[in-house]
Order: structure tokens, then C-alpha cells, then sequence
């Protein structure tokens, strides 16, 4: 009965450690930044880690996406995935940001803003990083208990993207980063 036990809590353990470090890793990059900020997450939850499927889009358009400051960003449009959360389909767009820089040419970027901004979670909107060898076979895992905030969520000066409207979902979603607890604009 202890390793059927075992068996069934191991996937959430190992999931749980994944993210555990991953957090660890961006609260020590994002701490360098803004020295006097405070993060808080939603607690792990493996609802909100889903295989979605997906279809490239060979002639995705470039789009110029608005920002939070003065500045325009350009992305083309490398993905539509779609996934199945609480029972209800979902449908998102990722991108590949422009003009692709030989250090981040395996980069791809999830914009997203849900039904928790801007009560619980940053009213930008958050963002979730991908890479091209996460689309295999059809399926990428998509892991928003790894969400996080722009650095617009801590600091002024700064020209984030904002979730085009395609990427703005009525969904909950009750993982990754919440709103800061204690911001740079805390020190003014």
C-alpha cells in the first residue's frame, strides 16, 4: 500500500522540486535587479501543468506588440497551441521574438493576461518562456506554475510587452508569480 502511495504523490514531488528551483533561480536573478522587491507565488499546482497541442504557423505574421513604456517590440507568430483546463478549451498564441539574436535563437515567448489581473496577479499581464525543442511531436508542455512578471511589475523605465488580445484569457489561472509584495516604486 506505501508504494502504490509513493507512486501516485512522486510525479507532484518531482514537480514540485522542478519549479522549487526554478523559482529559487528567478527570485535570485530578479533580486539582483530590484534589490528591494518581494516576490509571492500561488502554490504549486499540477491543474495548471497541461500538454497542449500545437500547429506551427509557417507564415505567422510579424506583429508590432505595444509596450508598457514608449518602445513598439516586434514577434512573429510561431505557434497556436491549444489546451483543456477545468473541463474548457483554450487556445494561445506564442512568438518568436524579432529580429532573432544568435544568443536567444531558440527563444519563444508566452504573453498572457488572466481573469487574476489585476486583483491578484500583475494587471500587465505575465509571461512564460519556451523553447523550440519543447515543441515535439505535436505536444508541448505547458507549465504556468512557472508564470512570471515583467520587470514592469517592479520598477518603472522599463517597455514590456503587452498580451495581445488573442492571449487574453477569461481563465483563473491560480499559478506562478502573484503581484509583487514590495515593488522599487515602494521606495519613492
Amino acid at each position: 500500500m506505501r508504494s502504490i502511495l509513493l507512486l501516485l504523490i512522486l510525479p507532484f514531488y518531482v514537480c514540485a522540486q522542478d519549479i522549487n528551483t526554478y523559482r529559487t533561480a528567478y527570485q535570485e536573478r530578479t533580486k539582483k535587479q530590484f534589490p528591494n522587491s518581494e516576490q509571492a507565488f500561488f502554490p504549486i499546482s499540477e491543474e495548471f501543468k497541461v500538454q497542449a497541442k500545437y500547429r506551427l504557423l509557417k507564415k505567422g505574421k510579424i506583429i508590432s506588440v505595444p509596450t508598457t513604456g514608449t518602445k513598439i517590440k516586434d514577434y512573429k507568430e510561431y505557434a497556436k497551441i491549444k489546451f483543456e483546463i477545468k473541463g474548457k478549451k483554450y487556445e494561445l498564441t506564442v512568438y518568436q521574438p524579432q529580429p532573432v539574436l544568435p544568443l536567444y535563437k531558440d527563444l519563444l515567448f508566452l504573453p498572457l493576461k488572466d481573469a487574476t489581473a489585476p486583483d491578484e496577479t500583475y494587471g500587465g499581464g505575465r509571461y512564460l518562456d519556451l523553447k523550440l525543442g519543447d515543441f515535439q511531436n505535436g505536444q508541448v508542455e505547458i507549465d504556468f506554475n512557472k508564470l512570471y512578471n515583467p520587470y514592469c511589475a517592479f520598477s518603472d523605465g522599463w517597455n514590456c510587452p503587452i498580451p495581445p488580445k488573442n492571449n487574453v484569457l477569461s481563465l483563473r489561472i491560480t499559478a506562478g508569480e502573484l503581484k509583487p509584495l514590495k515593488t522599487e516604486y515602494d521606495q519613492h
